[in-house]
């Protein structure tokens, strides 16, 4: 899937993920959301990010013993 732009503003990335727009702006505060900052606006780096969420689901799958 590509994702177009890849860097998105939390807005925008909110829609594409369907992730809340709360939960993108802790994230980018936090590190837990891969992001960069410029001048004072996020932009959450989408790619990355679906790579880490499906990680964190695998990670999860395999701890459970499913799959």
């Amino acid at each position: 899937m590509k994702i177009d732009p890849p860097f998105q503003k939390i807005r925008q990335a909110a829609e594409t993920t369907g992730l809340s727009a709360y939960f993108l702006r802790g994230g980018c505060k936090d590190g837990s959301v891969p992001c960069v900052l410029s001048g004072g606006v996020y932009y959450v780096n989408i790619p990355a990010l679906l790579r880490k969420l499906g990680a964190d689901e695998e990670k999860e799958v395999a701890a459970n013993g499913e799959g």
